[in-house]
């Protein structure tokens, strides 16, 4: 039986940041039943093609998440658990950002199985919240906090992003300091990025107009030394590139993705993966449409939100396993990935293994290739050695 997580994409928020790049749409009125009969029917949909499969992650995310109805997020979970055989220690996460919630709410998402919460606090200072477009503050970033733990949630993530305009190596320390003297079990600290995304976002155009001025990347690398530092000094271990947790806490639904193992996935603009076994492609990848309207017309005509999707050959899914697989510091078993995809890893790739250990970016253990505290901090450059 293999592991499988369950994706769920709720879009809504009450107002749109300037540099998210995720299928998200600030309305005033939510409707709130209709999407959830969409998203149980495209569960419905999506259940048969993973047979024999068992999720070990459910994840709500967004969007906002906390304004979907405590009653509907308790009736997708119900269809999941009908639908998919659920580990009974699985890691059920719901997103949610500041000033969205009280304890009532976030009670009942907890009466509903939810056991995780992942709390998008980004800073806890005023300018660097104003930067970011977040409309909250940094007193109801803890009073969230708190509130989840009055809730009784016993596992807690609090999201952190260092880097927008006016940000200090000092900042970006401070904040990393606020967080960790609530403690949550489970930390991400993200640069900002305005790079690579789905959309061209207000803040990266403002960026290009010359309206707008972030730190370079000397400076984001000096902030991101200050975050580590406080994370390490509070014994918060760095697992992946932006991620650190309590031992025992480190986020399950995400490793999935790392791990290049499999996810249903349904709402909209949710991204789904399966291996396929057979033919030329070893998986396949869909991905939902980003509207929400026309995503909802969609489930309503067909069942399936999907709106494009692509077959992944071996070469292709292994570059991607090399990608996903190197975010993590304990780093990639490339024996067990050559069993995998029946592909010569070791021996293609030989001279990039041996210049990156050369260098003092990785450390080749046995047949993990695991990269060093330099190389994580260069990942995206180290990996691309193997394209």
């Amino acid at each position: 039986m293999r592991d499988i997580g369950v994706y769920i994409h709720f879009p809504y928020c009450l107002s749109k940041c300037p540099y998210c790049d995720f299928a998200s749409r600030a309305e005033k009125v939510i409707p709130q039943e209709r999407y959830t009969r969409a998203v149980l029917s495209e569960l419905r949909a999506r259940a048969p093609e993973f047979p024999g499969r068992r999720a070990v992650s459910i994840y709500f995310g967004g969007g906002t998440p906390s304004l979907w109805d405590p009653e509907q997020v308790d009736a997708v979970l119900r269809e999941v658990r009908a639908l998919f055989e659920v580990a009974p220690s699985a890691e059920i996460t719901l997103e949610a950002n500041p000033g969205t919630t009280d304890e009532a709410r976030f009670s009942a998402f907890r009466a509903s199985g939810v056991n995780r919460l992942s709390i998008g606090v980004q800073s806890f200072a005023a300018p660097q919240l104003v930067a970011l477009g977040r409309q909250h503050s940094g007193g109801d970033a803890v009073r969230a906090y708190r509130t989840a733990r009055a809730a009784g949630f016993e596992n807690v993530s609090l999201d952190l992003i260092h880097g927008a305009e006016g940000q200090t190596e000092q900042g970006a320390g401070s904040d990393a300091a606020a967080a960790v003297a609530l403690g949550p079990e489970h930390v991400s600290c993200y640069a900002l990025t305005l790079t690579g995304l789905a959309e061209e976002v207000p803040m990266a155009k403002a960026v290009r107009r010359g309206e707008l001025h972030l730190p370079d990347d000397e400076a984001q690398a000096a902030m991101g030394d200050a975050v580590r530092g406080e994370l390490r000094r509070a014994g918060y271990a760095r697992y992946e590139i932006s991620n650190y947790a309590r031992p025992g806490y480190e986020a399950v639904h995400n490793s999935l993705y790392w791990r290049g193992l499999e996810y249903a996935a349904a709402g909209c603009g949710a991204c789904g993966f399966r291996r396929l076994s057979g033919g030329a492609a070893v998986a396949r990848r869909w991905m939902n449409d980003r509207s929400p309207e026309r995503y909802l017309e969609r489930v309503e005509a067909t069942g399936l939100g999907e709106a494009q999707s692509e077959e992944l050959g071996a070469d292709e899914h292994l570059r991607e396993r090399l990608f996903t697989g190197l975010r993590l510091a304990r780093g990639l078993d490339l024996g067990a990935l050559e069993d995998d995809l029946r592909l010569p890893v070791r021996s293609r790739f030989a001279p990039q293994i041996d210049r990156l250990q050369r260098e003092g970016l990785a450390e080749l253990d046995g047949t993990t290739l695991r990269l060093t505290e330099a190389g994580l901090d260069l990942h995206s450059e180290v990996a691309l050695r193997f394209f």
